[in-house]
């Protein structure tokens, strides 16, 4: 039954629209563009799985034409446009909404953080060697577990654990990353007149983190657990969507084809309606935690494709590969890639090139063959070795087309 002043949307209008807010049919340029990006996305999560460039590389590949690593670097820690901290998971976020993380940052009691938890109930117990860290820090500017470890103050592990506590707490940033070493300086010398003052209050905090959510998402899902990326049960998500909706600012949306119901904030309803955003035909390989990804259930249900990111399941209960990417073309997702990269060997290894489309389509070959060697030359490679290709009469296509 449908809900007063609900809309009802085809599927086709559905993926242009959670397309569109996600970045996939602009074309961004450089530091720029890569920082547009990440304005427009909200956040992107980070993952320190390395079988390719990692996932907010990934990211900022498929939305910014001639992205480089670099780019994103600078933005952290020399310009510092950006920076990192929990919010769908660990992300990277824009500065200007700095202030409102500083809020969990100054009451982690209130908050689960990941990884941390038995950390931050130590604490007590490290308080001597946290105010070592923090006056070394202090005196000596950024340093890094390795130095405290070498200064035998404070045993490396030791060392890791309270510079992540800090981290966590707000009371450190992450000043520079040199391989996998980082080095750690006070966020208030890092930040010094560019740090918002002014104290959010915990309901302010949680308004800005539901909205940021539901812009992030696209389509508002009461279902998903990580709803506002606060800790809400069902009833409170639907109070929350309920007031939302009788204050104007949240429209309930039907998909045709799908049972359950969704929302849209009231600011997205003119994109929503939009027929003519120009869908490029465009092939990309979509990272395991694109944002796009991150409500699977969603993109089952709107786009009739089911994944799951298989490099935590045993070798033997994979069905598409360890770092499977699903293939994304136009508005559909039409098959998977599973790739890793041999640095030592400079070479692109493609356990899996699996697609669902038949028959095939030239366009669709060149579109492909496009997006592979845009993958090798992003990754600085131009040697790959494909295993498996599936269909088969996919191989000859394929390979005719990288000779040429």
């Amino acid at each position: 039954m449908a809900k007063l002043g609900e809309k009802t949307i085809s599927k086709e209008t559905a993926r242009r629209f959670l397309l569109s807010i996600n970045g996939f049919f602009e074309e961004k340029h450089g530091k720029k563009g890569t920082l547009e990006a990440i304005r427009q996305l909200g956040c992107i999560q980070t993952d320190p799985i390395t079988i390719v460039h990692r996932n907010h590389h990934l990211v900022l590949h498929n939305r910014v034409v001639d992205y480089k690593l670099e780019y994103l670097e600078e933005l952290l820690y020399k310009d510092r446009f950006v920076f990192e901290y929990w919010c769908n998971e660990k992300s990277i976020i824009p500065m200007e909404d700095f202030r409102y993380f500083r809020y969990r940052m100054q009451n982690p009691s209130e908050f689960h953080s990941p990884f941390y938890e038995r950390i931050k109930a130590q604490r007590k117990e490290m308080e001597r060697d946290i105010s070592h860290a923090l006056s070394e820090i202090r005196k000596h500017g950024a340093l890094s577990a390795q130095e405290f470890e070498q200064s035998g103050k404070i045993r490396g592990k030791l060392a890791t654990k309270i510079l992540n506590l800090l981290w966590d707490c707000g009371d450190l940033m992450i000043e520079r990353v040199e391989g996998n070493r980082r080095y750690f300086d006070l966020t208030e010398r890092l930040l010094s007149s560019r740090a918002d003052a002014k104290t959010i209050s915990k309901a302010e905090y949680e308004k800005f983190m539901i909205r940021r959510y539901m812009k992030a998402y696209g389509l508002v899902d009461t279902r998903d657990w990580r709803f506002g990326w606060l800790a809400l049960k069902g009833c409170q998500r639907k109070a929350i969507v309920d007031g939302m909706m009788d204050a104007g600012e949240l429209c309930p949306v039907r998909v045709e084809g799908v049972k359950h119901g969704y929302y849209v904030l009231k600011e997205y309803l003119r994109l929503l309606e939009e027929d003519d955003v120009s869908t490029d035909g465009r092939v990309c390989f979509v990272a395991p935690l694109d944002n796009l990804l991150w409500n699977r259930r969603m993109i089952s249900e709107i786009f009739d494709f089911d994944y799951s990111w298989e490099v935590y399941k045993v070798p033997e209960k994979r069905v598409y590969g360890y770092y499977v990417m699903p293939i994304l073309y136009g508005t559909r997702f039409i098959g998977r890639l599973d790739p890793q990269l041999d640095r030592q060997n400079k070479k692109m290894i493609i356990h899996s090139l699996l697609l669902e489309e038949k028959p095939l389509d030239k366009a669709l070959v060149r579109e492909l063959v496009g997006a592979i060697e845009r993958f090798l030359a992003f990754h600085d490679v131009y040697d790959v070795f494909l295993k498996k290709i599936q269909p088969n009469e996919l191989i000859t296509a394929v390979m005719a087309e990288l000779k040429n």
